[in-house]
């Protein structure tokens, strides 16, 4: 005999979860600043980088420029391996959501302080490495959220 794949059947509901909203607004505004620091990164890089800082440098070169920025864009997407083995075996999706989201404003804020102090590109790469890694941790979860 064969075991039923539920100990009971889902209750049926015409509603959404309730934790559906937040999952939207976390992931539209994390979408919207993910693309939309995309778009012009490497334009910054290029033109705007080297006048930053402490102690100006030489601009970087285009290719240069794509290839870090094709760099964080690997990394934002080879991450969600280390989001998914963060959430089942370590927090749960819930908390490594909410840790994950932590570290991209983290990632964000490090990209608002390169122009006050110290060598910005310092402080670029910085933010990169944990928007990325935020970024990517919280791509598994939120499909599996409501599931």
């Amino acid at each position: 005999m064969s075991r039923p794949p539920f100990r009971t059947a889902p209750v049926a509901s015409s509603s959404m979860p309730p934790g559906v909203p937040f999952i939207v607004g976390n992931e539209a505004a994390e979408r919207f600043s993910f693309y939309g620091m995309r778009t012009i990164l490497v334009v910054f890089m290029t033109q705007y980088l080297w006048l930053m800082g402490d102690s100006p440098g030489a601009p970087m070169g285009a290719a240069e420029a794509n290839e870090r920025g094709h760099l964080f864009v690997t990394a934002a997407y080879a991450t969600p391996l280390l989001g998914a083995l963060l959430a089942d075996v370590f927090l749960g999706k819930y908390r490594t959501i909410i840790w994950l989201s932590l570290v991209y404003c983290l990632g964000h804020a490090c990209l608002a302080f390169m122009g006050v102090t110290g060598e910005a590109s310092r402080w670029m790469f910085a933010g990169l490495a944990l928007i990325s890694l935020g970024s990517g941790g919280i791509k598994p979860c939120v499909s599996a959220h409501v599931g």
